[in-house]
């Protein structure tokens, strides 16, 4: 459900629970999406909360967990999603290796990063930022959510844009959803690219987001590249801290 304007949601209680993965899909050449089923698991979250997935048995220095925000929508009751790069972490190596059925312990839902459609929304993404983005805007189509929103998605090269066919599908279904992309390194890509070149930029947001009334900012991305918005929403662009929220992804 969403939330009730100028109340703070009930989070539901962690819970831990193994789940079969129930598929696994190629999104980029270097970011997989995995999909756990949750029938029968009384596994449920809100949009769009995180979880920790641990694969035992894995020696990897960083560990055998990690935290992921879940790219899957509440409304899609038969699976949690995540999302990632798949880097040559032993844990992220095994996960990509993971076949269909194999369990994998689950920990959540975690964390207060929601999405509030009593208000207009401006997600800015950076990589794999994009990823509990894909989530809320999918929650807010399925639930019929007419409030305005705006996204901002950054990558490095085009191949690497995310969802980007979904992303354009939710913004053709709904006049109230914009989607914005920009690609900061198009020369490394052999990948035609006709689109904005260049970081995310504080003339861009205003641009973007000029014509909405006091929004809520949800910022997403690896840690110096949320920094960065973060600095430009409370300078130049006046934006009052109590209408950012944000997410730091590492990369491990």
């Amino acid at each position: 459900m969403l939330p009730i304007a100028g109340a703070p949601p009930t989070l539901p209680k962690p819970q831990r629970v193994i789940l079969p993965l129930l598929a696994k899909r190629r999104e980029s050449p270097t970011v997989m999406t995995f999909d756990f089923a949750t029938q029968d698991s009384g596994f449920h979250y809100l949009s769009n909360q995180a979880v920790r997935l641990s694969l035992p048995g894995v020696d990897d220095p960083w560990g055998a967990v990690r935290s992921f925000s879940l790219s899957s929508s509440p409304t899609e009751t038969d699976r949690i999603s995540v999302t990632c790069k798949i880097t040559d972490t032993p844990f992220k190596q095994a996960l990509s290796r993971l076949e269909t059925g194999a369990p994998a312990e689950v920990y959540g839902p975690l964390g207060s990063f929601l999405f509030d459609g009593s208000r207009p929304s401006v997600f800015i993404a950076g990589g794999i930022g994009i990823s509990p983005f894909r989530g809320m805007l999918k929650f807010a189509s399925d639930t019929g959510d007419t409030s305005p929103k705006r996204l901002l998605y950054s990558a490095r090269v085009p191949e690497e844009l995310v969802f980007r066919n979904e992303l354009d599908e939710f913004a053709r279904a709904s006049p109230q959803v914009q989607v914005h992309y920009t690609v900061t390194r198009p020369a490394e890509s052999t990948t035609p690219w006709g689109g904005r070149v260049g970081r995310i930029d504080a003339e861009w947001i205003r641009t973007v987001a000029g014509s909405l009334g006091r929004p809520l900012y949800y910022v997403v991305g690896l840690p110096e590249m949320v920094s960065e918005i973060l600095t430009m929403l409370g300078g130049p662009l006046g934006v009052l801290e109590g209408d950012v929220d944000y997410e730091m992804f590492r990369g491990y």
